[in-house]
């Protein structure tokens, strides 16, 4: 089995943790995604101090920029996927985010990488299957609304800034090492998020958020779990081939099966959890989800 198959599906499980945080803290003690999306920048600008302990070496100036811009751009579409999660319901959001993130990672890395470098039939296959799984894995249902504008310009657009990250990401990976691109994207992502501040709304907003220890405690906890899953991530980016980076984001699916696995685990603590996961009506096809995305993992595993 490929070795950046093995780190992601990692870095996935530790993100359908993260997903508990998330929906936790949206819904109640930091429920504006400017405030929230702020944190998670400004704790990336901490955790990055990290890799200067480690050693890093600073590249050329325009590769610097690289860096910068796909930190900056992920926390933008961050931005983007949290108002989104605010705005609709999340079984509209994710199955969108899910279906359109890896097409266009695909279609970047097809236009602008050189075709020899893109998927094999195989590993097509398999991205095929990773996509519709982790649509159907992901949605209660597909109705009229769903396919409103309204409803997914919100969550088409952090799609497809979530894939330019990957795309600048893999591209920032081809010229430095690891340690050095990931202390520029944690830096840019940083320096985006300080700048919601310039702005004097988002600044009073901001500032007069409070939290109690208690919840202090919890968003940190949150945000280094999510920041282990997110170098394990880029990891696997850095270690996969450029045309394989769409596959990583397919396997997005893998997040929602294991939160799926948490929610049953859950269920006795807190059994409303369970009742969009267990109804009759959405049982069988998140099995088929199930199905479906172990097939695409075979197909990668093989």
């Amino acid at each position: 089995m490929m070795s950046w198959l093995i780190i992601v599906l990692i870095a996935y499980f530790l993100m359908s943790i993260v997903a508990l945080f998330d929906r936790y803290f949206l819904v109640g003690p930091i429920a504006n995604p400017k405030t929230y999306t702020f944190y998670i920048g400004i704790l990336g600008l901490i955790f990055c101090l990290f890799f200067i302990l480690l050693g890093i070496t600073f590249p050329l100036s325009n590769v610097v920029f690289l860096g910068l811009a796909a930190g900056g751009i992920r926390i933008i579409a961050n931005l983007f996927l949290t108002t989104s999660i605010t705005k609709s319901e999340i079984s509209r959001v994710a199955p969108a985010v899910g279906a359109m993130q890896p097409i266009f990672s695909f279609l970047l890395f097809f236009l602008f990488l050189p075709q020899s470098r893109i998927l094999d039939i195989s590993q097509l296959a398999a991205f095929i299957l990773l996509v519709f799984g982790s649509v159907l894995i992901s949605t209660k249902k597909f109705d009229r609304e769903f396919f409103n504008f309204e409803n997914l310009k919100y969550p088409i657009t952090a799609s497809f800034l979530y894939s330019l990250t990957f795309f600048l990401t893999k591209n920032l990976f081809l010229k430095t090492n690891f340690l050095s691109g990931m202390f520029l994207i944690l830096l840019g992502s940083g320096l985006a998020a300080l700048g919601f501040l310039i702005f004097p709304q988002n600044r009073e907003i901001i500032l007069n958020q409070k939290m109690s220890g208690r919840i202090s405690g919890l968003l940190l906890l949150g945000q280094t779990i999510g920041g282990l899953s997110l170098i394990l991530q880029y990891y696997a980016v850095f270690l996969a081939k450029p045309g394989q980076v769409p596959l990583i984001n397919a396997l997005e699916g893998t997040r929602y099966v294991f939160l799926l696995f948490f929610v049953f685990l859950l269920g006795k603590w807190k059994p409303q959890l369970l009742k969009e996961e267990t109804s009759r009506e959405v049982l069988f096809p998140k099995i088929l989800a199930i199905l479906l995305i172990g097939g695409g993992l075979a197909l990668l595993a093989l």
